[in-house]
């Protein structure tokens, strides 16, 4: 029997950039003040995001999320209140040499996200595009982030990998993403999207199989013992389809790609109006 979500019996999580931000990247005051506020009427909120824990730390400073952050497409489950990671799905070793195999005989320019000594951290090589300087520029404006230049890749080599983001031209990248999946789809997932915030120029990212929202969030929903619980989910983009395949109610913003909303159980307002936080405040508390 369909048993209605409400504030009580449901755990929800939220794509970032697309979803829950407005277009500059950004939560409102409304919106921080709101989603605080329903927060601390009991509400499990948590966000799962290609963005690392660092990034969305600051983006959602001053919000004391009630879930586990699913970061980096799920390559880190991690608890932002103590900014400590829960479980890490790095990328097998044997893919991680071969893809810096060929990233070093085609000298490609590529962003490795990387957990080295208890840190977290972005290494950097061979970066020649607007697209590449775009983003690097945008990472060091991040405080706390950790940016390595790495002109023979050692670094990259001697950590764990969680992360390969390739930027540059759609047509590019999509030839790169099938040399990936015919040498190592047994064990990566790959997601190529533009950048809404750089537009023209578009990402590959690359992780490690065991990296997907649905797989996170069924670890933590196990782990936590919430399989009692309903689940909500919202998103706008391609890597938010498993995670609506798995939910029982599926939200899409207005502004969401056309297979999101065929997925989706309900498409609410665009992300620029606080669609999420207005359709949470609309809920029941039972």
């Amino acid at each position: 029997m369909f048993k209605e979500s409400n504030l009580s019996n449901t755990i929800f999580y939220s794509d970032l950039d697309g979803t829950l931000l407005n277009n500059n990247a950004k939560l409102s005051l409304a919106c921080s003040q709101g989603l605080k506020n329903l927060i601390d009427k009991g509400l499990l909120f948590g966000v799962a995001s290609a963005r690392n824990l660092t990034t969305i730390a600051r983006m959602l400073h001053g919000i004391p999320l009630s879930l586990p952050v699913i970061n980096l497409n799920g390559a880190y489950i991690s608890d932002i209140n103590k900014m400590q990671h829960i479980q890490i799905n790095g990328i097998e070793q044997s893919i991680k040499e071969g893809l810096l195999e060929y990233i070093k005989k085609n000298n490609r320019g590529v962003f490795i996200s990387n957990h080295k000594d208890n840190k977290d951290g972005i290494v950097y090589y061979g970066l020649e595009n607007g697209g590449e300087q775009w983003y690097l520029k945008d990472r060091k404006h991040c405080k706390g982030q950790l940016l390595i230049s790495d002109k023979s890749l050692s670094t990259a080599a001697s950590s764990e990998i969680t992360c390969f983001t390739f930027i540059d031209k759609k047509e590019r990248l999509e030839r790169l993403k099938t040399f990936i999946l015919e040498n190592y789809s047994h064990g990566v997932e790959v997601h190529l999207f533009e950048n809404q915030y750089s537009k023209g120029w578009f990402w590959l990212t690359v992780h490690s199989h065991m990296a997907n929202k649905s797989k996170a969030i069924k670890f933590i929903m196990e782990q936590y013992d919430y399989t009692d619980k309903l689940l909500t989910v919202f998103g706008d983009s391609v890597n938010d389809l498993e995670m609506f395949n798995m939910a029982d109610t599926a939200i899409a913003v207005n502004n969401a790609i056309p297979s999101i909303k065929e997925k989706s159980t309900l498409v609410i307002g665009n992300n620029d109006s606080g669609s999420v936080v207005n359709y949470l405040s609309s809920l029941k508390h039972l």
